[in-house]
C-alpha cells in the first residue's frame, strides 16, 4: 500500500497543473476607476477601499490586492457605501438594493438581507450607518433599524414612512435626522413614531459622528464640533461651533484622535481625541484612512491605487481601468481580449472617454493610446495581417489607426473623404478579407457615404484624400445611426459586404465585390425578408450582424434572430431561416427562436454554436443551427446581476465566453473549445483530482468531435464520451454511474473521421 501511494504521488507530481476554472464556472471582472474612490477604511488586517461601486482590499501583511465580489466573498453587487466599526473591527457593506454584508475581523461575511427583503411600497434605500456599543443604527428611506452586533440580528425596526438621513447615539441620547427636521430622545426607549421624539436644533439632513458621551461631530455642508449637556431637570442642551467651512466625508477614528476627509478642499484634517484640529494634510484628491490600532500612519487611495500616504509604492488591483466596459474583440494571434469603452449609441446617450484594456487570462492591462479621444469610440477591428494594428472608430474625431498601442494615423476630413455633420463623424468600418478598409458614413456624408482605403494604402503612415476610392452604392443614405452593423464575409466563398444603419426600420444592404473595389457595385436592398415558409420578416432595429464558421449570417433584431446565406441574397428566390425551436411535447409544434426578444449581439464558439446576448432575457447558448436552446443564463440562475447583456465574445483559443452588462464584464467557462489539428496539446484539469473535488474534469486540446475513452491502468475502458469542439468533461464516474477509485486513468482519443487511437493524457484520482 505504501508503494502504491508513493507511486501515485510521483505520477501526481508529473501530471500536476496550475489551478484552472472548471466548465460551468463564472468569473466577474471588476473595474477599478481610481478617480471614483469614495471610501477607504483601514482595519486590523486589511485596507478596504470602494471605487465606482466596487470593493477592493489590500492584505497589509502579504500585499495581496484583491477585488471582492459575489463570486468570492460578497452576497451581492452594486455597493453604495461602506462603514467601519473600529471598536469591533468589522466592515458594513451597503448595497444599492438595500442588502447588507458585514465582513468580520477574520474575513467571514455575514449577510443581513432583512431591509432588502422587506415587503413595502416605501423606498428601502439605506442612507447611513452608525455604531454604538453593541448595536448598529441603519437609517433608511422608511425609518431605521437596529442591529445587535453581538448576534447580528435585527433587534428593532422603526417604520415611520419618512426618509431618515442619520441615526446616532450620543451617551443616552438618540439623535435622528430627517428631511425636514431633526429629533432627539432617550436611547433607552422604543420610539414607535417620530412624534415621540423632541425637536433638536440641527439642520435637516445632517449626520453625526459620536466622539464620547457628550461630544460629537455634526456634519452638514460644513463640519461642526458639537457638545451636549443634560441639566438637573433632565433637559438636553446642544452647542455646535464650526471647525471646517466645508463638507466632511469619511470621518474616522485614529490612534489618538480623528481623521476628517474633505474632498472639496483636497485635504484631510487630523484632530486630537477631543475633536480639535491638530494637523492639515494636502491629499491631492486621494481619500485617507488610519487605524485606531495603528501607529498614526495614513493609507490613501486614488487614481494610482492604494498606498501608505508617505510611500510612493502603489498597489493597483488587477482589474479593468474604466467603469463601463462595452465593446470586445479577441486578438487570436496575440491571445488577448481587447475591451473598450463606447461612444453614445442605442444604449447610452453619453460618451465615455476612450479606454482600451487587454486581458491575457490572468492580468488586465491598460493599453489606452496616449491622446486617445475623449469623445468616445466604437469597436476595435484588427488588420488581418498585422495583429499589432487595429482601427478604432470615434464619434467625433474620425478613424484612428493604432499600432503597438500608440496612435499611428488619424483618418479624418484632412486626409480622407470623411465629413463631419452636427459635430458627428462616426465612421462605421469593416476590414475585408484582403485587408481593404471600408468606411460608411450613412448620415454625415450623403454625397459619397461609402469610401475605401486599399490594403496597401492602409499600411502607409500618411495618406491623402486622393488615396481613397468612393464607390457609389445606392441605398446607403439613411438615418442618424447610433448602432450600425457592417461586416465583410470571411468564411463564405464570396466577398460580400453587409450593412444596416441600425436606425428605425432601416434596410439591410448587401453587395458583392468579388474581391475587387468596383466603382458602382449593384446592391440588394431589403426592407423586409421572406422566410422558409414564405412569411415576411420585418424589424424595427437591426442590432447586430455575425458570420458563423460556415459563412452563414446571423442577424439580431429588436424582434428576434434570423440567419441566411448571403450568397443567395442576389437570387430571385432568396429565403431566410426564421429559426424554429421544436417544443418536443408530442404536438409537433415549434416556436421561433427568441421571438419578440431584442437580440443585442451574437458570437460563435469553436463548435459553431451561437451565444446570444439579449436586452431583457439574459444570455442564451443555442445549437449550431439554432434549433435547440442548450443553456440560458439570467439573474435567477447565474451570477449575472442584470438580464441586459450588451455584447458577447468567444475566445477562439479556449472555452471562455465574455459578456458585458450594465453591471460590468463577466466570463463564463463553457463546455466547448476550439478543436486542435492533432492531440499534441491535450491536457486535463484539475489534475490530480483530490478527495474534496466534486465537479467534472475538463479534457481539452482535442480534435473536433473526438471519441474519448477513459481506461484504467490495465487498459480496460470504463467510459466513453465525445468532445464538443476540442473539449470534453468527465464526471469521474464509470459507465454505470459509479465513482471511480483511486488510481491513474488513461485518456484515449480518436478523431471523429476514424483512425487510430492513442493515450493522449493521464488523470490521477485520489479518494
Amino acid at each position: 500500500m505504501v508503494k502504491k501511494i508513493l507511486l501515485l504521488a510521483v505520477v501526481m507530481m508529473a501530471l500536476g497543473a496550475g489551478a484552472q476554472n472548471a466548465v460551468g464556472d463564472w468569473m466577474i471582472h471588476t473595474s477599478f476607476v481610481g478617480d471614483k474612490v469614495t471610501h477607504i477604511a483601514e482595519s486590523e488586517n486589511w485596507v478596504y477601499y470602494l471605487a465606482g461601486g466596487n470593493l477592493f482590499r489590500l492584505d497589509k501583511e502579504t500585499q495581496e490586492n484583491e477585488a471582492l465580489s459575489r463570486m468570492n466573498y460578497l452576497s451581492d453587487m452594486g455597493i453604495s457605501q461602506i462603514f467601519y466599526n473600529s471598536d469591533k473591527d468589522y466592515l458594513v457593506v451597503v448595497y444599492t438594493n438595500s442588502n447588507i454584508d458585514i465582513i468580520l475581523t477574520d474575513g467571514t461575511v455575514v449577510n443581513m438581507p432583512e431591509v432588502k427583503n422587506a415587503v413595502m411600497t416605501q423606498s428601502k434605500t439605506i442612507n447611513h450607518v452608525n455604531f454604538a456599543p453593541g448595536v448598529i443604527y441603519v437609517a433608511t428611506d422608511f425609518g431605521y433599524i437596529v442591529i445587535d452586533d453581538n448576534k447580528f440580528v435585527v433587534s428593532e425596526s422603526h417604520v415611520y414612512n419618512e426618509p431618515l438621513t442619520c441615526v446616532a447615539q450620543v451617551g443616552d441620547v438618540l439623535l435622528v435626522s430627517a428631511t425636514d427636521a431633526t429629533y432627539y430622545g432617550s436611547a433607552g426607549l422604543y420610539h414607535d413614531q417620530l412624534e415621540s421624539f423632541d425637536l433638536a436644533p440641527f439642520d435637516p439632513n445632517c449626520r453625526w459622528y459620536t466622539i464620547n458621551d457628550s461630544t460629537y461631530f455634526y456634519l452638514t455642508g460644513w463640519t461642526f464640533l458639537g457638545s451636549m449637556k443634560i441639566d438637573a431637570s433632565g433637559n438636553v442642551h446642544f452647542s455646535s461651533p464650526s471647525i471646517i467651512e466645508h463638507k466632511t466625508t469619511q470621518l474616522q477614528e485614529t490612534v489618538d484622535g480623528y481623521l476628517l476627509n474633505v474632498p472639496g478642499l483636497k485635504k484631510c484634517y487630523i484632530t486630537d481625541e477631543k475633536g480639535h484640529i491638530t494637523n492639515e494634510i494636502d491629499t491631492d484628491g486621494e481619500v485617507c484612512s488610519a487605524s485606531p490600532d495603528g501607529n498614526g500612519s495614513l493609507w490613501a487611495a486614488g487614481p494610482k491605487g492604494v498606498h501608505m500616504f508617505d510611500d510612493a509604492n502603489y498597489y493597483l488591483p488587477n482589474a479593468l481601468s474604466f467603469g463601463r466596459p462595452f465593446w470586445m474583440t479577441y486578438n487570436k494571434s496575440k491571445d488577448l481580449l481587447y475591451v473598450s469603452s463606447t461612444a453614445t449609441n442605442y444604449f447610452f446617450e453619453d460618451d465615455d472617454p476612450t479606454s482600451v484594456n487587454t486581458y491575457d487570462g490572468v492580468r488586465w492591462r491598460d493599453v489606452t493610446p496616449d491622446n486617445a479621444p475623449a469623445s468616445g469610440s466604437f469597436n476595435i477591428q484588427f488588420m488581418p495581417d498585422d495583429p499589432n494594428t487595429y482601427l478604432l472608430s470615434t464619434w467625433k474625431r474620425g478613424l484612428y489607426k493604432v499600432t503597438d498601442n500608440q496612435i499611428a494615423t488619424i483618418y479624418n476630413g484632412n486626409n480622407s473623404p470623411m465629413k463631419s455633420l452636427e459635430g458627428a463623424m462616426h465612421p462605421i468600418t469593416s476590414i475585408d478579407r484582403n485587408g481593404n478598409v471600408w468606411v460608411v458614413q450613412s448620415f454625415e456624408n450623403p454625397e459619397h457615404p461609402a469610401m475605401v482605403l486599399t490594403a496597401a494604402k492602409a499600411k502607409q503612415s500618411t495618406v491623402t484624400t486622393a488615396d481613397w476610392t468612393t464607390p457609389n452604392i445606392e441605398g446607403l443614405n439613411s438615418g442618424h445611426t447610433k448602432t450600425a452593423s457592417f461586416i465583410s464575409t470571411k468564411n463564405s466563398q464570396y466577398d460580400i459586404k453587409i450593412f444596416n444603419d441600425g436606425d428605425y426600420q432601416m434596410p439591410l444592404i448587401l453587395w458583392n465585390t468579388n474581391g475587387e473595389i468596383p466603382s458602382r457595385p449593384k446592391p440588394e436592398v431589403f426592407k423586409q425578408l421572406i422566410d422558409q415558409d414564405g412569411q415576411p420578416f420585418t424589424w424595427l432595429n437591426v442590432m447586430c450582424l455575425t458570420e458563423d464558421l460556415n459563412g452563414m449570417i446571423w442577424m439580431g433584431t429588436s424582434e428576434g434572430v434570423i440567419s441566411f446565406n448571403p450568397a443567395q441574397a442576389f437570387s430571385d428566390n432568396f429565403r431566410i431561416n426564421h429559426i424554429k425551436v421544436p417544443r418536443n411535447d408530442g404536438t409537433g409544434m415549434a416556436d421561433y427562436l427568441l421571438s419578440g426578444i431584442q437580440v443585442n449581439d451574437i458570437a460563435v464558439d469553436g463548435a459553431n454554436r451561437k451565444w446570444i446576448a439579449t436586452h431583457s432575457s439574459g444570455l442564451f447558448l443555442v445549437s449550431a443551427d439554432g434549433t435547440k436552446i442548450i443553456k440560458k443564463f439570467n439573474t435567477t440562475n447565474s451570477p449575472l446581476a442584470s438580464n441586459t447583456v450588451y455584447r458577447v465574445c468567444c475566445n477562439p483559443n479556449s472555452n471562455s465566453v465574455y459578456v458585458t452588462t450594465p453591471a460590468g464584464l463577466y466570463e463564463y467557462f463553457s463546455d466547448s473549445s476550439p478543436a486542435e489539428p492533432n492531440y499534441s496539446n491535450i491536457y486535463a484539469y484539475p489534475n490530480p483530482v483530490r478527495p474534496d473535488f466534486t465537479g467534472e474534469v475538463t479534457i481539452t486540446g482535442m480534435m473536433d468531435n473526438s471519441l474519448v475513452k477513459i481506461a484504467d491502468a490495465s487498459g480496460n475502458v470504463i467510459r466513453q464520451i465525445k468532445s464538443i469542439g476540442g473539449l470534453a468533461t468527465w464526471d469521474c464516474c464509470d459507465s454505470y454511474g459509479e465513482r471511480v477509485k483511486t488510481g491513474v486513468y488513461l485518456v484515449l482519443c480518436s478523431p471523429a473521421s476514424g483512425g487510430s487511437e492513442g493515450v493522449a493524457t493521464k488523470i490521477a484520482i485520489i479518494r
